[in-house]
């Protein structure tokens, strides 16, 4: 859920370092809303590929650990019922 804000933070950080760099530079207001603009679009469009990337090694990297065959996922879930009632049976 928290990747979804990645394009937009990479975004505005990258649009005011150019503001600032701007105003320091005493550039003009158009040239600086041009820049600005332009920085604004291409950091979004990274943003977005950095968020694909992350988003693809978060999925690749659950379905290593999850059961790859219904046979192990049976096999533990099997397990982890029996675990429960005997934890259930130690408390009384």
């Amino acid at each position: 859920m928290r990747e979804r804000y990645i394009p937009a933070i990479i975004m505005l950080l990258a649009g005011a370092i150019t503001s600032i760099i701007n105003i320091a530079n005493k550039v003009d207001v158009l040239t600086g809303l041009e820049r600005l603009l332009i920085v604004l679009l291409v950091f979004y469009i990274i943003g977005l590929i950095i968020k694909s990337v992350i988003t693809n090694m978060i999925i690749h990297a659950n379905r290593e650990n999850s059961p790859e065959t219904d046979e192990e996922a049976e096999e533990q879930n099997k397990e982890s019922s029996q675990e429960e009632s005997a934890a259930k049976v130690s408390k009384k």
